[in-house]
């Protein structure tokens, strides 16, 4: 792409959070209207180890450090969870473009805050759902814009793990605290509200039969409704045995995708499988995309408040299994309250 301002001179880029964000530095050094000027870690070493990696004039330990350099202009806040609105909010507070990795933030309270920094600083947040940079989930995106299934009136989205074993005492991501049950609901639901819209009610259903370990809920089971009308399924569960693997399943009045193919009619013996969209790794397809549409002044693919209203969505579910009660969903304040 060439540099808006038209004068060849590259916009500074930060990565903050080094575990998940080397997949985001390699995205921002492969454009050429970008410079990696910085990446910053918790973990001096694991900072010089990519510094050196990536060439970058700036390796740190201090977040302060990145805000204070104005050659720098996108950062991605790529850290724990329950990083991610304190690190977003003073980057956007110090005139940065922010892409926050998913899920947006542990509280409904902070998804809020994030949103009312980016539009009282003016900046671009865009929330890194990723998923929907998956060539095969943009196929089912293309072929329902394209009317391929007529009017949606239902859409299944299941994420299905088995993190049996993984992480261990003290790690962050077992804190119910931080990282709900749900977290890879925000996955799951985001997919759901990309092709039927925005959600109205959510209800939910768990046990913790499979994975005792866990502190929290290791199965649970949503049932959505949309403005439109449409009804959907979100699954989370984490201790499956089986393969990591997600889906999204589509039904229409006109046709119906299961498995990346499409039917069209009763009679077909076979299904068509959908043209898959030849489109660069998920990680840097959203950030390509973040930094064209922050320069560009075009809407963000994944805006503050769509992401937010995705990952409020997993805090709903929540919500309902702790009380039993289905959620009413308000996009206009993001929150949700229980109906009746």
């Amino acid at each position: 792409m060439t540099p808006v301002s038209g004068n060849g001179k590259k916009h500074g880029a930060a990565v903050v959070g080094l575990r998940m964000g080397r997949a985001h530095c390699q995205a921002y050094v492969g454009m050429e209207e970008v410079e990696l000027r910085a990446v910053c870690d918790i973990s001096g070493e694991r900072a010089a180890e990519l510094g050196a990696q990536f060439k970058v004039p700036l390796a740190t330990t201090s977040f302060e450090q990145v805000l204070a350099d104005d050659a720098i202009r996108f950062v991605s806040v790529v850290t724990p969870d329950h990083f991610h609105a304190e690190y977003a909010v003073a980057a956007l507070e110090a005139g940065k473009d922010v892409l926050c990795e998913k899920p947006m933030a542990p509280t409904v309270e902070e998804c809020q805050r994030m949103v009312a920094a980016a539009e009282k600083a003016g900046r671009a947040l865009m929330i890194g759902q990723s998923y929907r940079f998956n060539p095969a989930y943009l196929a089912v995106k293309q072929a329902v814009e394209r009317g391929d299934v007529g009017e949606v009136y239902f859409v299944a989205s299941d994420y299905w793990n088995n993190l049996m074993g993984v992480g261990g005492e003290g790690n962050w991501r077992n804190d119910p605290a931080i990282r709900h049950p749900f977290v890879g609901g925000c996955h799951a639901l985001d997919l759901t509200r990309w092709v039927a819209g925005d959600l109205v009610e959510v209800s939910a259903r768990a046990n913790h039969k499979s994975f005792k370990e866990q502190p929290t809920e290791d199965f649970i089971t949503a049932s959505l409704l949309f403005e439109s009308g449409a009804i959907g399924r979100a699954i989370v569960s984490s201790g499956c045995m089986r393969p990591f693997l997600t889906s999204l399943e589509v039904h229409g009045t006109e046709g119906s995708i299961v498995d990346g193919k499409l039917w069209k009619a009763k009679q077909d013996k076979e299904p068509r499988p959908l043209p898959v969209p030849e489109v660069p790794s998920p990680i840097e397809g959203e950030t390509r995309a973040f930094v064209a549409a922050a320069l560009e002044g075009t809407p963000l693919p994944v805006s503050a408040r769509d992401g937010a209203l995705s990952t409020i969505a997993a805090h709903a579910v929540v919500e309902c299994l702790r009380t039993g009660k289905t959620m009413r969903m308000h996009t206009d304040t993001l929150s949700f309250e229980p109906l009746g």
